[in-house]
């Protein structure tokens, strides 16, 4: 294995779990706070950008401390997004017993669902700062 290939494998698997740390500590202040003090839909419209700016700026720091060229950093970013995903399944679907339909329904653009666009962005935000940065 490279030098390289460590490097992003390390630093999506880094950005994957403190992805997932901040959405659990944002998604704790959506259930206790927001949705309790705005409702439901609003609650999580609250939150969204909340949580996805956080994961972002986690990102963009990341990208720039470990000065990674532009290639490293998308495949940083999208690695990232992998490994939040994976670990998001793990909790979803093992520890928590939500149901595949019901995991999927957190895809769903279509019924509302924030959390693709959260994604995208998270997989952007190296890559953007290591383009920002040359």
């Amino acid at each position: 294995m490279t030098h390289s290939t460590r490097t992003v494998l390390a630093a999506a698997a880094l950005y994957g779990v403190v992805a997932f740390a901040i959405g659990f500590v944002f998604g704790a202040l959506r259930q206790l706070v927001l949705i309790p003090w705005l409702g439901e839909r609003a609650g999580h419209w609250a939150e969204f950008p909340l949580v996805t700016a956080s994961i972002m700026a986690f990102g963009i720091w990341l990208s720039r401390r470990r000065g990674l060229g532009e290639t490293t950093a998308l495949l940083t970013g999208f690695g990232g997004v992998i490994a939040l995903l994976a670990i998001e399944s793990v909790f979803a679907l093992g520890l928590m017993g939500m149901s595949v339909e019901a995991f999927l329904s957190t895809f769903n653009i279509i019924e509302g669902a924030l959390f693709p666009y959260g994604l995208v962005l998270m997989g952007l935000a190296p890559w953007v700062a290591a383009r920002l940065s040359r």
